[in-house]
């Protein structure tokens, strides 16, 4: 009896930890300041099955992150969690837009077309250069990553920045602000309490 004890405390402990690291992690999103985050689970984890399961039981009671979960390359589970609101602004930023229009997304616009749009292409390997888009990066590093022979990289800073850094580092604060305002929050509240209230 005491194993069964031990192992169901350490499940659980392992469960906890688990969603403080996941909004931990989904801060900026939750926040509105980052669009979307897209977070990979080996399918070797012995916990994956339970960590999907906190998933879906967290983020069904929050209303500001929607997610699509999908295998990629037969060894990981990835799941792109996104706020819609947030996204749907981002995408719809005119540069954003065309730059998507041009690499085959619809002429005609949908937030969930285009997640699902982008979802398919990850589920055949390959992590398009446009899911910089829906991360909310600034476009020319973007297009500078993809390689743009005017934009030079600038520096490393959460991302790989391309010219005039000054963008880039006001969008990288943004995040760092809002991932450290939801960390402040899980030192004093359960992390359901947090998806809630934020």
């Amino acid at each position: 009896m005491k194993k069964c004890a031990e192992t169901c405390i350490l499940s659980h402990k392992i469960n906890d930890d688990f969603v403080v690291w996941l909004v931990g992690i989904l801060g900026p999103v939750l926040m509105g300041s980052k669009p979307a985050e897209l977070l990979s689970f080996p399918k070797q984890d012995k916990y994956l099955l339970k960590k999907i399961q906190n998933i879906e039981k967290h983020m069904a009671k929050c209303k500001r992150i929607t997610y699509k979960s999908f295998e990629f390359k037969n060894n990981s589970v990835k799941i792109l969690f996104y706020n819609p609101k947030t996204l749907d602004q981002n995408l719809k930023e005119y540069r954003n837009m065309r730059f998507l229009k041009s690499v085959g997304y619809p002429e005609k616009y949908d937030l969930e077309i285009y997640v699902q749009f982008i979802v398919d292409k990850m589920k055949d390997g390959v992590i398009p250069h446009e899911i910089g888009v829906f991360l909310g990066y600034p476009l020319k590093d973007i297009i500078g990553f993809i390689g743009h022979p005017s934009l030079k990289l600038t520096k490393i800073n959460g991302w790989r920045v391309y010219g005039d850094p000054k963008l880039s580092d006001r969008r990288f604060n943004e995040f760092l602000e809002a991932k450290n305002k939801i960390k402040k929050l899980l030192e004093s509240n359960k992390p359901e309490e947090v998806l809630l209230s934020v």
